[in-house]
């Protein structure tokens, strides 16, 4: 069976994808990572067969200028990603038409009316996501916040994000016009079939960090993470190896690919804060290639570029981030206590959930931070036990875990219907 995940975003939309594709070629089948080009060598190192998007390079460059929460923003940025989604659309009805695909897994924006391709190609398909995306009470949107506003309150709070994606109606009528489908409502075109979802939606991550709700229909099932796949020509730098062996843990910084243009201004403060909290540091530069290397120490700190998290944060203290969806989970792999400082979209919602799980302190909002604040949580979370405590067992309880598991007993079934 040849199966096609197509996916569209950033590093961390396409890095989990990797481990859960490994999985699957493993049990047998065949299959392609499709997103955008910048991503090939990520993926090709690790192994697998890549397909670029047409027309998605630097799609979502926008998302770094949003830098703010809340059911405003969360409707702002569907809006601003629904702009995208006629070509999302063309570029996997392209690329599934050339791959010659059996089964197609939509996965992030992709999935958002990608239904459509996959009836108008009469082929079997799924949706993968690494954040909860139906309205539950159990929590609200996670596109939207991490607060709360009681079971009523979430309910109604899901119910309207989700009434914003009636902004992609039009070009998924589009699509389903070109493929010759049948016209239908916004509902039915947002949900595949008249009232109800009908292919299956698998969440990559894990019930112990957010349980599935019972509200949510059948179908919806939370698997367990998927564990990104590490490049095989891969190895660390000399300089960080060197730098890890001549003193106690550091604390690593990085605030992810995502982030506002002051990136630089963020480093620089995560410097200071790392003095302050006495703390050697280990600030990744990320994207912008911008730090301020003249003021680091090279004693007590270093500034790196992009590398595999499985192998750095076991070796950390604690690990400050934007509590993007994958920094998040490779912190709870590493089992070590988080600081977060989220800014946008689902960041907020993870961050909020690693203060639940008492993994690390409370979150710093963007707005609130400063030099004295991150290096008291950073404080707090070296010096507290409890939290690497907490983080231990729960990475404990997530190695036993296999995300990919649901998904290789659907192909399965598939395969033998």
């Amino acid at each position: 069976m040849r199966v096609l995940i197509a996916t569209a975003g950033a590093r961390g939309d396409v890095a989990p994808l990797t481990g859960l594709a490994t999985a699957i070629r493993a049990a047998g089948h065949s299959v392609t990572i499709a997103s955008n080009d910048e991503y090939e060598g990520l993926v090709v190192g690790c192994g697998l067969e890549f397909r670029a998007l047409p027309g998605t390079h630097g799609m979502f460059d926008d998302l770094r200028w949003v830098e703010r929460s809340g059911l405003a923003a969360g409707v702002g940025i569907i809006r601003l990603l629904a702009q995208n989604v006629r070509t999302l659309h063309k570029a996997v009805l392209a690329v599934a038409r050339q791959d010659g695909a059996d089964v197609l897994a939509l996965a992030g924006m992709t999935a958002i009316g990608g239904y459509q391709v996959a009836e108008g190609l009469a082929l079997p398909s799924m949706e993968l996501q690494l954040m909860p995306t139906q309205a539950t009470a159990d929590f609200p949107p996670s596109i939207v916040t991490g607060r709360s506003f009681g079971r009523l309150g979430n309910r109604v709070a899901g119910i309207a994000t989700t009434t914003a994606l009636a902004a992609v109606a039009g070009p998924a009528r589009e699509i389903r016009h070109e493929l010759g489908l049948p016209r239908r409502g916004i509902r039915e075109v947002l949900s595949g079939q008249p009232g109800i979802r009908r292919w299956p939606v698998f969440h990559g991550f894990s019930p112990a960090v957010v349980p599935r709700p019972a509200d949510w229909p059948d179908g919806y099932e939370v698997t367990g993470y998927w564990w990104p796949r590490r490049p095989g020509a891969w190895s660390p730098p000399a300089e960080l190896e060197t730098f890890l062996a001549s003193g106690p843990p550091p604390v690593f910084f990085g605030f992810g690919d995502v982030t506002p243009d002051d990136t630089s201004g963020f480093i620089e403060l995560a410097a200071d804060a790392g003095r302050a909290a006495g703390v050697r540091q280990v600030i990744q530069a990320g994207q912008t290639g911008r730090h301020p290397s003249s003021r680091l120490p090279p004693s007590d700190s270093i500034v790196i570029g992009d590398l595999p998290h499985d192998w750095l944060f076991p070796q950390m203290a604690a690990v400050v981030h934007h509590a993007g969806a994958g920094t998040t989970a490779a912190g709870l792999q590493a089992g070590v206590p988080s600081v977060t400082v989220p800014v946008l979209a689902d960041q907020p919602f993870w961050a909020a959930r690693l203060a639940a799980l008492s993994v690390g302190p409370a979150p710093i909002p963007r707005r609130q931070l400063s030099v004295a604040a991150l290096a008291a949580a950073v404080r707090d979370a070296v010096a507290l036990p409890s939290y690497r405590t907490q983080a231990q067992a729960l990475s404990r309880r997530l190695a036993s875990e296999d995300g990919a598991a649901p998904i290789m007993s659907w192909l399965a079934r598939l395969g033998s219907s």
